[in-house]
């Protein structure tokens, strides 16, 4: 039998401690060998929990530890650049939270580091593994709904969701607001479900509740692909709204697929017929986290291309960086030199 994978979690806030720590516990090709976190209580707290023998509160020690083979990436975003490059560079591969980087620079950097040292680097694209957005993206595959031309998809959320605190409300340790952080996740599951067509422009307003905010807290994107499919995206998290609210839906010449709760439509011999298959409604999120684990394990195992190309990551930082000089300049921005 295979030895296991030694990994280590890096950064212990709240995802990692509800989907990273206890879904790689329970994988039995992955023993998860260290935490670090500059939270020594913390540390110490979900080490003894969890029975995982090495902790760490610095970053530079857990890189020189050659004991480990891998790490996940779960720390603020300005930091997952510069721990995932030196991570590489001493020999681990990694698994890392989106998005990527703080912009397509870096996140650039980081994938010439992979290619470099020859080291895996694969990003946390989980939403597109959603069983909910897997069937959705079969009935587009196979043509159900024919030919796709308009998509929408959003989430907002209620002021007591987000804190504006920390380094989520700085630009410098964000990247951005709301359309980095929210629609990051949006964007992983549209961009697989509409894909091969490719964005080719992207039109973007952001609103900034305060006037001295550095973040927007509100955003909406116009994003145009190559093959004529316009697709909206809308996030905020300062809706004055009791609970958050998230969707997606998909239009094509035949038939319409929504999201949350999933229902898919078809015209047929003239009548509109729902025809959503059953499937289970709970753990949703869990499932696509646990799918992801196992599609970076059976790489890591294996040594076998990602089943999560890092070029998608790369991808969701140049629409962002797009959105941002958008909504700046208050003009579409393409993404290739040649207009469409």
């Amino acid at each position: 039998m295979a030895q296991p994978v030694r990994v280590a979690v890096v950064g212990c806030g709240a995802h990692a401690q509800i989907a990273h720590i206890p879904i790689l516990k329970r994988n039995q090709r992955i023993e998860l060998v260290a935490l670090c976190d500059t939270d020594i209580r913390k540390v110490n707290h979900l080490c003894s929990v969890h029975h995982i023998p090495h902790r760490y509160v610095d970053f530079d020690d857990l890189k020189n530890d050659e004991s480990i083979d891998a790490v996940v990436i779960a720390t603020p975003n300005y930091l997952h650049a510069p721990m995932a490059i030196a991570a590489m560079e001493y020999g681990k591969d990694v698994l890392c939270e989106m998005p990527m980087g703080l912009n397509a620079e870096e996140a650039g950097l980081m994938v010439e580091t992979a290619r470099r040292e020859g080291r895996k680097l694969m990003p946390c694209l989980n939403t597109r593994l959603r069983p909910d957005v897997q069937t959705i993206g079969k009935f587009i595959n196979s043509g159900e709904l024919g030919r796709l031309y308009y998509c929408k998809t959003g989430w907002l959320q209620g002021r007591s969701a987000w804190s504006m605190g920390g380094w989520r409300g700085q630009r410098l340790r964000a990247g951005g607001g709301a359309f980095l952080s929210l629609g990051t996740a949006l964007l992983d599951f549209s961009l697989w479900l509409l894909a091969p067509h490719r964005p080719v422009s992207v039109t973007g307003v952001a609103h900034h509740r305060t006037a001295g905010a550095e973040v927007e807290d509100t955003a909406f994107a116009m994003i145009k692909f190559d093959s004529g499919i316009l697709l909206t995206v809308e996030v905020g998290w300062s809706m004055l709204m009791d609970r958050a609210f998230t969707y997606f839906n998909a239009f094509g010449t035949s038939g319409a697929a929504l999201l949350n709760p999933i229902q898919i439509h078809k015209e047929m011999y003239g009548h509109l017929v729902n025809v959503t298959p059953k499937i289970p409604s709970k753990g949703i999120q869990r499932a696509s986290f646990k799918l992801l684990m196992d599609l970076w394990v059976n790489s890591l195992a294996k040594d076998s291309p990602s089943a999560i190309p890092v070029a998608d990551a790369l991808l969701i930082n140049q629409l962002a960086d797009a959105f941002y000089k958008s909504s700046t300049s208050n003009a579409e921005v393409f993404l290739t030199s040649e207009k469409p």
